[in-house]
């Protein structure tokens, strides 16, 4: 677990954090939206991209060119001097090096990082792993998070990969449409562990596409934080300004 920490946040140089927002060529509202709001981010003093960027990534060698409004976006926020810091999701874990150096961002490949801005501490992290009742994903997550598994996927040629992932994506579509809404929630017992294994003030995390602001109770005394996935028009995203850490939407 790496530690990131920030002093001196101020409304003027916040801390942003956005997650899930899958972008894919086929959604052009939705790449517009994600490129207005990475304008609005080169003046804040670190943004945390908490997984699944894009709808899929297939190597950093295989970026679709529709793509790349989008990575010159990102290359514009960190060349306005804000941090970029890029977590992996369950659809962009093949996201590496390259990229990051690509657009000067620095890519976490922990499954949590905790962050100390200001004097509030953030346990920060996409949110699979919290989703424990879901034993399949949990299956098909360890396949593809296995080094060997992925050194022999990415030795395959892109249309081989692209063949592969469609394979994946259809049966995973498939087995969501089977599960309750339940089973793809997060745990209860497996986020009050997370807390108490990693005290902080927030848990921060995406994936389950269900927003919200959840005050701490008497099982997890951790206030929780969840972010949206994004939509053509909105999108429920986190800002600390220094002062408060709030879940808005931006528009």
């Amino acid at each position: 677990m790496s530690t990131v920490q920030y002093e001196n946040i101020t409304a003027q140089s916040p801390v942003m954090f956005i997650s899930d927002l899958h972008l894919d060529p086929a959604h052009t509202k939705t790449i517009d939206l994600a490129i207005k709001y990475l304008a609005s981010a080169r003046n804040a003093r670190a943004l945390f991209i908490v997984g699944d960027l894009f709808e899929y990534w297939l190597g950093d060698d295989a970026c679709d060119p529709r793509l790349l409004n989008i990575v010159d976006a990102l290359i514009a926020v960190t060349a306005a001097g804000c941090d970029v810091h890029l977590m992996h999701g369950n659809r962009d874990f093949l996201m590496g090096e390259q990229f990051a150096q690509t657009i000067g961002a620095q890519l976490h490949r922990e499954d949590h990082i905790k962050l100390a801005l200001n004097d509030l501490t953030i346990s920060l992290m996409h949110g699979d792993t919290l989703c424990t009742d879901d034993i399949d994903y949990l299956k098909l997550r360890a396949m593809v998070r296995n080094p060997h598994w992925q050194q022999q996927f990415l030795a395959l040629s892109i249309e081989e990969r692209i063949a592969q992932a469609q394979a994946l994506r259809d049966k995973s579509r498939d087995a969501v449409a089977a599960k309750s809404t339940g089973i793809m929630d997060v745990n209860a017992h497996a986020v009050a562990q997370h807390c108490a294994e990693h005290p902080s003030d927030c848990l921060m995390h995406g994936h389950t596409h269900r927003p919200a602001d959840y005050d701490g109770n008497v099982e997890i005394n951790t206030r929780r934080i969840v972010l949206g996935d994004w939509k053509p028009n909105h999108a429920m995203v986190a800002r600390f300004d220094g002062l408060q850490l709030a879940l808005e939407e931006f528009t």
